[in-house]
């Protein structure tokens, strides 16, 4: 039994995948746009229009179709379960190599404007496989 202080509803599981995936994208963006501000205007168009371009089909394409699976997961559990099971356990190990990889990154010797490219691309896919999550959680609501 979960104790009734560490428990979520469906509802509020959704809602909390749903501001991860956009949270966590907002972030890379900015992140990303902070260091390309220092390219060349030509540069920074370039960089910015690949990473948008690249980041909505691998968030289209790769990341939407899991966001929604996620929602799926959730739908089909119990009315109350762990307020942390807004993602599977599997995907919780992801996130720390996720977190592991991106601290790698910004330490290596990578140029910031490539790293910001990056970044953007990652956080536009991110936000754009946002959208599955938030029509689960809509479609709860109504």
């Amino acid at each position: 039994m979960i104790p009734q202080r560490f428990a979520a509803s469906r509802r509020t599981r959704l809602f909390l995948a749903a501001l991860a995936w956009t949270l966590v994208g907002a972030g890379l963006f900015t992140t990303g746009v902070v260091w390309l501000s220092s390219a060349r205007p030509a540069r920074l168009a370039l960089a910015l229009g690949t990473a948008v371009v690249v980041g909505w089909i691998k968030g289209r394409y790769v990341l939407a179709p899991r966001a929604a699976a996620n929602a799926c997961r959730i739908e089909g559990s119990a009315e109350r379960a762990p307020v942390l099971g807004f993602f599977a356990p599997s995907a919780w190990g992801l996130v720390v190599l996720m977190v592991g990889a991106g601290a790698l990154l910004r330490r290596s010797a990578l140029p910031r404007p490539w790293l910001g490219t990056l970044y953007a691309a990652i956080g536009v896919a991110l936000l754009s496989a946002s959208g599955a999550a938030w029509r689960h959680w809509r479609q709860q609501t109504s």
